[in-house]
């Protein structure tokens, strides 16, 4: 059984989580990494695999716009230093025709995650606050202050416990920043709070003391608390995060103490999925590591993208290097063994994965691999067969990663002059180049010409290897390229037999 079937029918079979709602969030502090697409698929496959089972589910998927910006991508530190320690909803956007900092990056997310057919309705933390819908919550954790920092304790193992600490971050009333705020004093209506000048090493606090009702936006719980004060808050039942959340001690494990002994509220059914790794090392948009998720469908079709993060169960990581590698083939190749198992009913999982994969409707995928056609789109005169073949859409792709990510050995290039290496060849090879040159006129089919080739090279005394390297070298100025015939057979055939004739001479 598919891993996402399996989930749904233990979440079903369990009783617990009732009614069906998904939820997962995101922080729009930046350009996220494609790593960061893994959270919502393994939720929104979830999410249909309920569905699939004919109960009622509901998925949202939550903008944290409320945190403090504590972290820039490198090409933004320069611009945006400046608005360390603000609300990501109250820093300006880094482009003309978005509200604020925070709405750029939630709608650079969003238009992704619907291009992938992620189905969530998008929520905003930030408008949540201000609408008052936390304000019991914020109630809540502020009378049980001292029981928040034993779960702290009990649960973590962390011996630093603060006098008077309370779990709320305010609005600086006169310098706009949340992240440089300590709150330390509630009275039932106000909280006292200052905002200090050194309290993190990330911004710099104004040093207002100030009193200020807690409520309706002006403040926000900190992120252990706000995490299953937002359950409560929603109603959600099932959601996941990174495994680094739900590491003993870690984060879940707070928030479940939370649930329990404060909010009063069931703990929501846990997907702890694994990483995304590149190169071996986990992505992250703060560090430059990773490509950047708005760039996945530049390089792939909506259909192979989710794929890419839905193929492998949550709990096992996903390597994906494709700068330089044959990552991308790869995926394609692995795409249409899943298209085929869907079609020919081979496997329930390879099927369902592929069944998944889709958006609104079904396609079969070409049957062309995507190497060869890799291959075709640097190929002259293969437009047409392309168009024939109904391979425009992919062929898109496959200009793209022999131009942005394909290693050197499988880009080549019909060299516009006989490249030096020619003059070089054996006499064999230069006798099998004049004997093809001769037989160009003939109308050939592709696997007949690469018959001859080869049967020639034979009886000149060739091996096929020395045969089909005379080739490549005249042509790409290399010993090994695509399928010869269907090189040949690109060019001009004036072309193709003079430079031949021109090598055999050389």
């Amino acid at each position: 059984m598919f891993w996402a079937d399996k989930v749904a029918a233990e979440i079903i079979a369990s009783g617990k989580y009732k009614p069906f709602w998904v939820d997962d969030m995101f922080t729009p502090s930046g350009y996220p990494h494609v790593g960061s697409l893994r959270g919502p698929l393994v939720h929104d496959i979830v999410y249909k695999a309920l569905r699939d089972k004919r109960v009622d589910a509901k998925w949202t998927y939550v903008m944290n716009d409320f945190d403090p910006i504590d972290g820039l991508p490198p090409e933004l530190e320069e611009r945006f230093k400046q608005y360390y320690g603000l609300p990501v909803r109250s820093a300006p956007s880094p482009e003309e025709g978005y509200g604020s900092f925070g709405e750029y990056f939630a709608k650079d997310i969003q238009k992704v995650l619907k291009e992938l057919g992620v189905e969530a309705e998008y929520l905003s933390s930030w408008d949540m606050y201000h609408e008052g819908k936390f304000n019991e919550v914020i109630r809540i954790a502020l009378d049980n202050s001292e029981k928040i920092q034993d779960i702290y304790e009990k649960v973590s193992g962390s011996k630093k416990r603060e006098k008077g600490w309370l779990p709320l971050q305010v609005i600086c009333e006169n310098c706009g920043k949340l992240g440089t705020t300590r709150v330390h004093d509630w009275d039932g209506k106000t909280v006292a709070y200052v905002c200090e000048p050194d309290m993190v090493r990330w911004a710099k606090g104004c040093g207002t003391s100030a009193r200020i009702s807690p409520f309706d936006g002006n403040g926000k719980l900190p992120w252990k608390v706000d995490w299953p004060a937002h359950w409560k808050v929603m109603g959600v039942t099932i959601e996941g995060a990174g495994k680094d959340h739900s590491s003993a001690g870690g984060s879940r494990d707070i928030a479940k103490a939370l649930c329990s002994e404060v909010f009063d509220y069931p703990n929501p059914y846990n997907l702890p999925y694994e990483f995304m790794l590149i190169g071996g090392k986990k992505m992250s948009s703060s560090k430059g590591l990773g490509l950047k998720a708005r760039d996945l469908t530049d390089f792939l079709p909506v259909e192979v993208g989710r794929f890419l993060f839905i193929k492998t169960d949550y709990r096992k990581q996903v390597e994906f290097e494709p700068i330089g590698t044959n990552a991308i083939p790869v995926l394609f190749d692995e795409y249409q063994k899943a298209a085929e198992a869907y079609f020919d009913k081979k496997s329930d999982d390879l099927g369902r994965a592929f069944e998944f994969s889709q958006i609104k409707e079904v396609k079969k995928p070409p049957s062309v691999r995507f190497s060869v056609l890799a291959q075709w789109v640097q190929m002259p005169s293969m437009d047409q067969e392309i168009k024939e073949k109904g391979l425009e859409d992919w062929a898109k792709y496959a200009k793209v990663w022999v131009e942005r990510f394909a290693p050197e050995n499988d880009k080549f290039m019909i060299q516009e002059k006989l490249p030096e290496e020619a003059k070089k060849l054996s006499d064999k090879q230069k006798n099998l180049l004049s004997e093809i040159s001769k037989l160009l006129d003939k109308k050939w089919k592709a696997e007949d010409l690469q018959t001859e080739v080869y049967s020639l090279g034979k009886e000149l005394g060739l091996t096929s290897t020395e045969a089909f390297e005379a080739f490549y070298i005249v042509l790409i100025g290399k010993n090994h390229g695509p399928k010869l015939a269907w090189l040949i057979l690109s060019l001009d055939k004036d072309f193709a037999k003079k430079r031949f004739e021109e090598a055999a001479k050389s």
